[in-house]
């Protein structure tokens, strides 16, 4: 995967190295389930999901400039078959804990966007969050996405929730220049 760079973070290519930080902040109890999937429960779960994104190559690796320690990932994944029909991809994203209500994850998701659109030409990125993540949610937003619809998705619980979707599309993203209000 390219590397993409904003003021503050490097998005790049995950590795195993990677791994005592990502169970680090994957088995904290409110990481995980606000991004649809279980704390990790052991270090061994933790390389075999790391093992898998490296594998997938959909997934960058969230690092601050100046240290190269990983604080979350981001990704741009095809769903489903449709999903690839219409040149379209979905962001989904987490961050430790640590880090949130600094900024942090805009910037990344602006940055991604920006190389969705520019780069890969993509016609539309969608996304969606769960009802009980506000924070999320305030990314979404944050970001120039509009609403679309609401859909059940499978828990890791092994119940459905409530997700709600938005989508941008590359005109939406260059017409209201809604990247320009984050500094990337």
């Amino acid at each position: 995967m390219k590397t993409l760079v904003t003021k503050r973070l490097i998005l790049r290519t995950l590795k195993f190295s990677d791994l005592i930080p990502l169970f680090t902040y994957a088995r904290k109890p409110n990481v995980g389930p606000n991004a649809g999937w279980k704390p990790h429960e052991t270090i061994e779960e933790s390389a075999r999901i790391l093992r898998m994104l490296i594998n997938e190559d959909e997934v960058w690796a969230i690092t601050l400039k100046e240290k190269d320690e990983i604080i979350g990932t981001i990704g741009l994944h095809v769903r489903n078959f449709e999903n690839a029909l219409a040149n379209q991809k979905e962001i989904g994203y987490v961050l430790d804990d640590t880090y949130w209500g600094k900024g942090l994850m805009p910037e990344a998701v602006d940055r991604v966007l920006r190389y969705a659109f520019e780069e890969i030409e993509l016609d539309k990125v969608v996304c969606g969050h769960a009802f009980n993540n506000p924070q999320s949610q305030r990314v979404i937003e944050k970001t120039g996405f509009h609403p679309t619809h609401q859909e059940k998705r499978d828990h890791f619980d092994q119940t459905k929730i409530e997700i709600q979707m938005y989508e941008l599309t590359k005109n939406e993203y260059f017409k209201e220049d809604s990247h320009d209000k984050i500094k990337t």
